[in-house]
C-alpha cells in the first residue's frame, strides 16, 4: 500500500522540517536560570529567535551576553505575577518581532514546610509565581496567537501535579492547577490553532532544588527513593521534550502532560 493510499505520505525532508525553528519567535518565562535557561538555549540552538522574560535582569543579561553569535537570544525584564508587566513585555516582543510563535512558561518557585505549619506568605508566593505567573503569560500571549490563528504554549508542571510528596503542599497545589489550566486552554483554543501542553519534570539538578536541599532534604529523599532511573534530571534533558511539544511534529498533540521524570510516574 502506498503512502498516498493510506494518507501517511512522508516526503523527503519532512522530518527535518518538523523541528526547524528558524524564523520562529520563542518567549521563555523564567529563562534566566535552571530549566528555563536550558530550554531557552535549546530553542536558540534550533534556529529560533528567543526572548527571555525574567525578573532577574543581572543574570539574564549575563546569559545573553555569553551566548555565541549563532544564537539569537534577547531579554525583556518581566514580573510574571503582574499583569501590567506581562502586557508590557509581550507588547515589546510583538513590536520588535511581530509575533510570539511559542511560549514556554518556566518561571516557578517552591517552599518546603510541614503542611500544618506552612506560612501564609510562602503559600501566597508559591501560588502567585507558579499559577498566576503561568496564567497571565498564557492569557496575554494566547490572545495574540488567537488573533494570528496559531501558536504553541508549553507550561512547566511537575510530577507533583499528580503525585504527592511531603512538605511541599503549596507547590503541589500550584502545579496541579497548572495542569488543569493547560487542559482548559487546550480545549478552548484548539479551534484557533493554538496548542497548549505541559511537561511534568521530576527532580532536576537546578539552583532552586540545590538551594532547597540546603534547608530540608526530606522532600528530595522521598522523590529520589521513588525515581527508577536513580538520579536527578539534567536541565538539558528538558530541551528535546520542549522542542517536540512546541514543534510541528506535535501538531496532533494538545492538552497533554508529558512526564520527563526518569520513570517516577510509572513506578
Amino acid at each position: 500500500m502506498s503512502g498516498e493510499e493510506w494518507g501517511g505520505e512522508v516526503p523527503d525532508g519532512y522530518v527535518a522540517g518538523l523541528f526547524d525553528f528558524g524564523g520562529k519567535v520563542v518567549m521563555v518565562t523564567g529563562g534566566a536560570s535552571g530549566l528555563g535557561e536550558a530550554m531557552a538555549l535549546g530553542f536558540a540552538d534550533s534556529g529560533a529567535t528567543v526572548v527571555i522574560a525574567d525578573i532577574d535582569r543581572e543574570r539574564a543579561e549575563r546569559l545573553v551576553a555569553g551566548v555565541g553569535p549563532r544564537r539569537r537570544l534577547g531579554f525583556v525584564e518581566t514580573d510574571v505575577t503582574r499583569r501590567s508587566s506581562v502586557e508590557a513585555a509581550v507588547s515589546r516582543v510583538l513590536g520588535e518581532h511581530g509575533a510570539v510563535d511559542v511560549l514556554i512558561n518556566s518561571a516557578g518557585t517552591a517552599a518546603r514546610h510541614p503542611a500544618a505549619d506552612f506560612p501564609d506568605e510562602d503559600w501566597e508566593r508559591v501560588m502567585g509565581l507558579n499559577l498566576k505567573g503561568t496564567w497571565l503569560p498564557c492569557q496575554v500571549v494566547g490572545r495574540s496567537m488567537i488573533e494570528r490563528g496559531g501558536g504553541s504554549i508549553v507550561n512547566v508542571a511537575s510530577i507533583g501535579a499528580s503525585r504527592a510528596y511531603p512538605e511541599t503542599t503549596a507547590y503541589l497545589q500550584s502545579k496541579g492547577a497548572v495542569v488543569q489550566l493547560t487542559r482548559s486552554l487546550a480545549l478552548e483554543w484548539i479551534p484557533h490553532g493554538v496548542r497548549v501542553n505541559a511537561i511534568a519534570p521530576a527532580l532536576f539538578d537546578t539552583p532552586l532544588v540545590r538551594a532547597a536541599d540546603g534547608k530540608r532534604s526530606l522532600t528530595s529523599e522521598f522523590i529520589m527513593a521513588r525515581t527508577p532511573i536513580g538520579r536527578r534530571g539534567k536541565p538539558r534533558e528538558m530541551v528535546a521534550p520542549a522542542l517536540f511539544l512546541a514543534s510541528d511534529g506535535a501538531s496532533m498533540v494538545t492538552g497533554q502532560v508529558l512526564g520527563v521524570d526518569g520513570g517516577y510516574l510509572t513506578a
